[in-house]
């Protein structure tokens, strides 16, 4: 009977050691997964952290392709003066050396910089008899970059903005040009740096001249 009794005892005792046994298990098992829970969560915050900063660079690079770029013009155009003014976009000029850019802002969307010597912007414009005047639109940062050359077939003339210039757009109402044609012609017009006896400078952004007919 004490046998028996003692078998009893023992069983409860392994019975109880193995439900507390089998208890600890389950609170290692949900603190193992709690923490897996909480390291997947950091894990995928960090990849997704990741992923937006791929994505907002993708959308950066897309938003430049999408920019429009000036088409390449050639040879010298021949463009029609009609009306009493007319704007001539530097955009739409034969040109060579000259950094293009896109803005919502420039006139056409598009200005260039005369960014050396050796930069050029050509245009044959069709002009009736009568007199005229042509101002540039440009932006100047400083007096070191301001002045420029406008040809009028071969006769140059220096043009520059504002002094000290507004580090805007502004047209060169300082330094207007004016001519006078006899009967109509087809006039070359240059945009350059230098005239070939006077430097001029670089660095200036030019958006379009302005072409007026006076009378």
């Amino acid at each position: 009977m004490k046998r028996i009794t003692r078998i009893s005892v023992l069983s409860a005792s392994v019975c109880a050691l193995f439900l507390a046994s089998c208890a600890t298990t389950d609170k290692t098992g949900e603190k193992e997964a709690e923490e897996q829970k909480i390291e997947q969560s950091e894990s995928g915050k960090g990849k997704t952290d990741e992923e937006n900063k791929g994505g907002e660079t993708e959308k950066s690079e897309q938003a430049k392709a999408q920019k429009p770029k000036r088409a390449y013009v050639a040879p010298i155009p021949e463009i029609a003066f009609s009306g009493n003014a007319m704007r001539l976009e530097i955009e739409n000029m034969f040109a060579e050396n000259i950094d293009f850019s896109y803005d919502e802002e420039y006139s056409n969307r598009f200005a260039g910089t005369i960014k050396s010597s050796v930069s050029v912007a050509k245009a044959f414009v069709s002009l009736e008899a009568g007199s005229y005047e042509i101002l540039a639109r440009e932006k100047a940062k400083d007096s070191e970059h301001a002045a420029f050359y406008i040809f009028v077939d071969n006769e140059p003339y220096r043009v520059s903005p504002s002094e000290p210039p507004l580090q805007s757009f502004e047209n060169t109402t300082r330094t207007p040009i004016t001519f006078r044609l006899e009967e109509g012609a087809k006039v070359l017009i240059t945009v350059q740096a230098n005239s070939p006896h006077h430097p001029g400078q670089t660095g200036m952004m030019i958006d379009y001249l302005q072409i007026r007919k006076l009378n």
